[in-house]
């Protein structure tokens, strides 16, 4: 037997033993003891990386409804449609977003009803973005705008939701520093039992005073290791104890046996407004359409951007621009 499937084995085992042993949990977090929580840190660390392998391609639709307020509470609601495709490295989205209601531009400007279309695509070597109603493209590097766009996307419509991200891997500011991952203790979510995880990261103030900022995940195992809920926030400073910035609730379905993965995501977020009132800036639903397909098949031509002829095409990882014939 291969040496992963043996850690991933005990993995489980250790994770099963754990929720059976603790029984049913009481409202809020149950911490556990500083050893338990490394090994199980460690377990759901493995198993979730496992999880996640599974999947290799992914093909369908994502609608994103979104709702987004100043904290003068002025409304911007629109619908972003993803026709989405990855296998592996590669990945290309088509993209198209409705203003639905605006009140933060002046009138006639992305006035409801109005629709943006583009699209996305990474070869695993380049991305090309496509703006077909100025009939342009790009090509650049995954450093660029649009390459972090599409990370951005990918990251929302590929990963079937598997827990504990590896945010440490996310490149901090200078001054910034990601602390120790801690395992925080379980949490009955919708009457399953979750292990909670948190990443959290210090930034410095002009003050001299640092905040920290957290990541918390609630991985469920029994939906093979698929986040149940998320919060993020900021601690310390004007913040004292902490201060909620955004909180999720993850619907999951199995896709097949044994692959579990996202169905829906509902994430709130607020701020402070200048007088230190908490309101709430921005609230989005997203939902995967029923037919989208993990580990189904995924063409090269669903992958590909099929730029028209008399396209304008600059590239910027050559400085060169040409016309498509």
């Amino acid at each position: 037997m291969k040496k992963w499937l043996i850690l991933v084995i005990a993995a489980l085992v250790a994770l099963t033993t754990f929720i059976a042993a603790t029984g049913a949990a009481t409202a809020g977090i149950e911490p556990v003891g500083a050893e338990e929580a490394k090994d199980l840190l460690a377990a759901v660390r493995l198993a979730s990386d496992a999880a996640a392998a599974r999947v290799s391609t992914s093909a369908g639709q994502v609608r994103v409804h979104e709702w987004m307020w100043k904290a003068t509470g002025e409304l911007l609601e629109t619908e972003t449609v993803y026709d989405v495709a990855s296998a592996g490295e590669k990945f290309k989205a088509s993209v198209t977003t409705t203003y639905l209601t605006n009140e933060w531009a002046s009138a006639g400007f992305n006035a409801p009803g109005t629709a943006h279309r583009e699209e996305l695509a990474y070869d695993g070597e380049k991305v090309t973005s496509y703006d077909p109603n100025r009939n342009w493209a790009e090509i650049s590097g995954l450093d660029s705008d649009a390459g972090r766009q599409l990370r951005g996307l990918k990251a929302v419509v590929m990963s079937p939701g598997h827990g504990v991200p590896r945010l440490e891997q996310v490149k901090l500011p200078p001054g910034y520093e990601w602390n120790e991952r801690r395992l925080l203790g379980r949490e009955v979510v919708d009457g399953e039992e979750c292990i909670v995880y948190e990443a959290s990261h210090t930034a410095p103030r002009a003050d001299g005073t640092e905040v920290t900022y957290y990541h918390r995940h609630w991985v469920n195992p029994q939906r093979q290791f698929t986040v149940s809920k998320s919060e993020s926030g900021i601690r310390g400073g004007p913040y004292g104890e902490g201060f909620v910035l955004a909180q999720g609730e993850v619907e999951t379905r199995q896709y097949a046996d044994g692959l579990w993965g996202v169905r829906e995501v509902r994430m709130e977020e607020h701020r402070l407004d200048d007088s230190g009132k908490r309101y709430r800036n921005r609230y989005a639903v997203t939902t995967l359409a029923d037919d989208y397909r993990l580990n189904g098949p995924v063409s090269e031509e669903m992958l590909t951007i099929q730029l028209p002829s008399g396209t304008k095409v600059y590239n910027t990882l050559i400085d060169a621009g040409y016309t498509v014939p």
